[in-house]
Formats: structure tokens, sequence, C-alpha cells
């Protein structure tokens, strides 16, 4: 099965399963837009909302609060808070809820509450996160223009617990000044589940666009948590500048043709 099959066209069923959904409650972003988040408006404020897992152990004992949290963040969202669904042994699940804490305390986005269950099965958690939209409408991953420029955001999330803490504090940080400098994104994704292969599909077909890229030494099919940008060229020096005055790594994908 391809990247593609596995991690996109196999979940299509879901969208056309819960798509009457929409209708119940007429979201911002929600099952037709299919997106990394969900924006629903709360008052006068707009939340993002994204669940995500169930994470191995293994990721839990390293990132798997960054990786969940990603989610609003590339959508133009701040996150407030986390809650978490833990399964495993007495001991695993010891394990996983202290690494979650650490996790939440580096990264600042506290974990209020959850759900934890006592079985002898594989250890696994599951982390539903909640923000707050900073931009007067999410980023879709369906805006991508003709003559954009696409852009890697980002160092790939990768090494110990504190490496990838480090990374993605460099990367939220730089986010969060590209996001209130007002640059125009016209889409963005970050490039989780799969990699490179399905994101940028993804975001091909859902804007309706052949896009022509390049090898950017990175491999195409494991995951990097950075962020896949598309914007307009005059656009581009304004986030490569961001990044560079950060110390964020950025990469140069290719164009929107």
């Amino acid at each position: 099965m391809s990247q593609v099959d596995k991690y996109v066209k196999s979940l299509d069923f879901l969208r056309d399963l819960f798509i009457e959904m929409d209708s119940l409650i007429n979201p911002v972003m929600g099952i037709t837009d299919w997106d990394d988040s969900v924006c629903v408006m709360f008052g006068d404020k707009k939340l993002l909302v994204s669940t995500d897992g169930p994470y191995s152990i293994r990721l839990v004992m390293k990132s798997a609060l960054i990786h969940a949290s990603t989610d609003v963040l590339v959508k133009g969202g701040k996150p407030l808070f986390c809650v978490d669904n833990l399964i495993g042994s007495d001991d695993d699940v010891r394990k996983m809820a202290e690494s979650l804490k650490n996790q939440a305390y580096a990264m600042n986005i506290p974990l209020l509450g959850g759900n934890t269950l006592f079985e002898d099965v594989e250890p696994r958690a599951s982390i539903t996160v909640v923000g707050e939209l900073l931009l007067d409408e999410p980023i879709r991953d369906s805006g991508a223009q003709k003559k954009d420029e696409l852009l890697l955001v980002g160092e790939p999330i990768w090494g110990s617990q504190q490496e990838r803490i480090t990374k993605a504090k460099i990367l939220f940080h730089t986010w969060y000044e590209i996001l209130d400098s007002g640059i125009k994104l016209n889409a963005s994704k970050d490039v989780t589940k799969g990699g490179l292969i399905p994101t940028i599909y993804e975001m091909s077909e859902k804007s309706g666009r052949e896009f022509k890229t390049r090898d950017t030494g990175l491999p195409s099919t494991r995951n990097l948590d950075n962020f896949l940008i598309s914007l307009p060229q005059k656009e581009k020096n304004k986030v490569t500048g961001l990044c560079e005055k950060n110390g964020c790594r950025w990469y140069e994908l290719g164009s929107v043709i």
C-alpha cells in the first residue's frame, strides 16, 4: 500500500460517514474541510481543536504532545491546554504521564485532564489539544495558489526529548512571529503521518493545483513535524528572514504551477 493510500485515501470513508455532522453546528472548519484541526465559534472567539494518536510509548516518552499541538499551531492557533487518554500497565502509564507532564511544562501547554485505563496491552496515548485562533480565519490546507512558493518551515523534530523540545520551541516562536507579522499564507499543513508524500498530495489535491517539487535532502516518508506552507512569491523573503533571525531551519520545496 502506498503512503497516499495508507494515510489519505484509506480514511475517505470516515469523511463520507460523518460529513452530515457539519449541519448540526455549522463549524468554521469541520468535516467538509477534512483539515488538521476543527475550528468552531465559542462566544466571540474561534477555537481550534485536534486529537491525535494513539501514540506508541516510544513517541510518548519523547514528543507526543508536541506532535499533537502542531495541528492547532499550523492552522494559525495558539494551543491553550490539552487532555489525554492513556492505556497500558501501571508502570507504563506512570512513565507516559510523567513524560507528558514534562512536555506540558516545557511547551507551556497545560495538561488539565483525561482518562486512564490499566490493561495488559501495548501502551498507548491519545492527546486532544484545544487552542485559540489568532487570525480572522484558519489557514486551510486547500488554498494554494498558482505561482505560490512552497517552503518547509522548521527543522525535523527528531532526537532526544530535550532536543525535540528545543527544536519545537524555535519552530513555535518563529511561527507566532510569522502569524503576527501579517504575512499572507495561502495554505499550510504539518508534515506528520506518512511524511512529505501524503502531505504534498493532500494539499495539492485539495487546492486543485499541481505542485512542482525538488529534493530537500529530507526523507519523503518520515514524520518531520515541520510545516509545509504555500505563499505568494513576494512573501517568501519575509518568512525566510524571520526564520534566519530565530535560527529556524527552512527548506525550499518548490512551487505551485
